[in-house]
């Protein structure tokens, strides 16, 4: 790999080390990541560069930068894979909590005048959500007419018809808050993350890397923290969430148009959805065995989700402010 890298980017590398999924690559004290691209364009690769300059000119510590090749591209194959070099700073301590962290990031990338297209999701949830359960109710309805294979194939069979109604209710709620509130400023488009909390910079573990990000509403962010705190402690995820939003409040205020629709990506079931995707792009068994497991953990969860819908303007803190339309079949609080 040592040759490889300079053949593609003229760097003489020092030491290599495996960390995670990636390879830290050292050059005189000079930390750099090599980390998968897959899926990622080099339209998307250049505007998170501007997007990683221009955090660094307003003053944000942690940012990584990507490098270019010396064909002057920022993806290079690596034994038939996209890969990309990010310059890496050492993870800095962040003295901010990761509410007002994140809010300030956010607030960085709503004032950005440049112009950000190929990373741009703002605005689409409806259209991409519609298209990914679109694609699993072909799948799941080809299934039901050839038979189940495997348990997998039946635990889907059985819970698919649920979640495509979670799905389309929050597809629904998306298209109501659209027609109901009115955005306001914190509804701009931001400097958001893919999924947030596979960012290491949150734990203090990695730099802020440019190919993490996404240019989206705040509330991609804000749910996908939410959804990660659930994950870890059910229903005792209350204070956590509470303090989380009141910390990003203190810098960025959400509006109504921002509440709804943080609910409307809780209500999406994107785990279950993953599950599944990931079940059958598997490349071997003990991954098949994982994500079966997670299968039957999600589907045994699912009526203490439902009551973490039910309670979830509660559990935020904001059921006397905010009026967040209930979802009819949820159970009462």
């Amino acid at each position: 790999m040592e040759q490889w890298v300079y053949e593609q980017y003229r760097m003489r590398v020092e030491r290599l080390e495996r960390r995670g999924r990636h390879t830290v690559v050292w050059r005189q004290q000079e930390r750099f990541l090599l980390i998968s691209a897959d899926g990622r364009s080099e339209a998307e690769m250049e505007e998170r560069q501007q997007m990683s300059r221009y955090l660094q000119a307003k003053g944000m510590v942690g940012v990584g930068e990507l490098v270019k090749t010396t064909s002057g591209t920022y993806i290079a194959t690596w034994d038939g894979q996209p890969m990309a070099l990010v310059r890496a700073p050492l993870a800095a301590i962040r003295f901010r909590s990761l509410g007002r962290e994140l809010a300030l990031m956010h607030e960085y990338g709503r004032s950005c005048p440049l112009p950000i297209t190929a990373c741009r999701r703002i605005g689409q949830w409806r259209e991409l959500w519609a298209k990914r359960i679109d694609q699993m109710e072909a799948f799941w309805a080809n299934m039901l007419a050839t038979g189940p294979t495997s348990p997998f194939d039946r635990l889907l069979m059985e819970s698919f018809p649920y979640y495509l109604g979670l799905a389309e209710n929050a597809v629904q709620y998306v298209a109501d808050t659209e027609l109901d509130e009115e955005p306001l400023g914190v509804d701009y488009a931001a400097f958001c993350h893919e999924r947030l909390p596979q960012a290491g910079w949150i734990e203090g573990a990695e730099a802020k890397l440019p190919i993490d990000w996404v240019y989206d509403h705040c509330a991609r962010d804000l749910a996908e923290w939410v959804r990660h705190l659930y994950r870890q402690r059910g229903l005792g995820c209350q204070r956590a969430v509470r303090q989380f939003f009141q910390d990003y409040g203190h810098v960025s205020p959400l509006s109504p148009f921002a509440w709804r629709l943080v609910y409307a990506r809780l209500l999406f079931p994107l785990p279950y959805l993953e599950c599944v995707e990931a079940y059958y792009t598997a490349a071997d068994g003990k991954e098949r065995v994982r994500r079966e497991e997670e299968l039957r953990r999600l589907l045994d969860g699912s009526h203490e989700y439902e009551q973490f819908l039910a309670s979830f303007a509660e559990i935020a803190g904001i059921a006397e402010r905010v009026r967040l339309p209930a979802v009819e079949w949820l159970p009462p609080v």
